[in-house]
């Protein structure tokens, strides 16, 4: 099960609520600046901080605030640390590897494609629980290294085998995929060598251009794929992280191909912001690991805890990775 626990939003810059069409909030209690006097200092604005004259301790009212205030004014700042709401997403699939086995995907990961790609389960390292996905790349090949595994989706639903044909998932408000990476490699990417974590597409045929992201040059910056040179935009944020080898990454993607934008983040900070369009706008096809040109001979790559989220609501702040079940609080039912 997927450790969709309620915890505080204290990250979100907005605040999320729950509807069927728009995500309204229920409010959090911020500055609630409480009024200086002998009797209590009552907190003006939504925190409601009434501050105690002789500590100066503003208790927010609903269920927000705990402002902390002048001792002897009663002047209560109540900052609002408590319930910020919750936001509607339905989890459609999740991987965290601690069952050994890959009956969750389509199409388990396929060592044999280049001949040089080894594939299992490992305790080395793990985000959560005590195992991940381990994948490497021992030697170069004439062809691509396609050492991934794959989920294929009619509708809603993950299938249980490839049918490559059919209707993916439909989802007006986006999907947001969350995964967990770890890369080592001894060389830099570049000059024609890269590395692709992650690959959707929207026709379950594989008749319209991939979406892919990983890496192409020298920076270790994250890069989409096939979304340029078919007509779309990518804009980096200026500050734009790049990758650390050999130490745990979280990436999230946002990804709406009926309103045709994508958006990224890496380790909750914005990467990149995208338009792109394809003549279907279901995402039927995704496909995670060690996806690399051939040239590559010396890759090792661990995956984990891998969530796929349908949104049934807008998401209403670009700025804020939307980490489901982590820093965003899922609504329940």
């Amino acid at each position: 099960m997927y450790r969709a626990h309620t915890l505080i939003c204290s990250l979100v810059l907005t605040t999320f609520g729950c509807s069927d069409d728009t995500a309204s909030s229920s409010t959090n209690g911020t500055e609630g600046d409480g009024d200086a006097s002998s009797e209590t200092g009552d907190g003006d604005g939504p925190g409601d901080g009434d501050g105690d004259p002789s500590t100066g301790d503003g208790d927010g009212d609903p269920s927000t605030g705990d402002g902390d205030g002048d001792p002897g004014t009663g002047d209560g700042d109540g900052d609002g640390d408590g319930d910020g709401g919750c936001f509607e997403a339905e989890l459609l699939w999740f991987e965290d590897f601690e069952s050994g086995t890959y009956d969750a995907w389509t199409g388990g990961y396929d060592p044999e494609w280049s001949g040089c790609t080894t594939n299992g389960f490992s305790s080395e390292y793990a985000v959560s629980g005590t195992q991940s996905h381990w994948s490497a790349i021992s030697c170069g090949s004439g062809n691509s290294h396609r050492g991934y595994g794959g989920v294929q989706f009619d509708g809603d639903t993950p299938l249980p085998a490839y049918t490559n044909v059919g209707v993916g998932t439909d989802a007006p408000y986006g999907i947001v995929n969350t995964y967990w990476s770890r890369l080592s490699v001894p060389y830099t990417f570049g000059n024609g060598r890269w590395f692709s974590y992650w690959t959707i597409n929207s026709d379950c045929g594989w008749n319209e251009d991939v979406i892919t992201l990983g890496l192409e040059e020298p920076s270790h910056r994250l890069t989409p794929a096939h979304i340029v040179n078919t007509g779309g935009t990518v804009t980096f944020e200026p500050d734009a992280p790049t990758v650390a080898l050999d130490t745990w990454m979280r990436t999230t993607i946002y990804i709406n191909l009926v309103d045709e934008t994508i958006h990224i983040w890496h380790d909750g900070q914005k990467l990149l912001s995208g338009e792109v369009a394809r003549p279907t706008s279901d995402v039927c096809q995704w496909h995670w690991g060690a996806y690399a040109s051939g040239d590559n001979d010396d890759v090792q790559l661990w995956e984990d805890d891998i969530s796929i989220w349908k949104l049934q609501a807008p998401w209403p702040d670009f700025a804020v990775e939307p980490y489901f079940g982590e820093t965003i609080e899922v609504c329940d039912g």
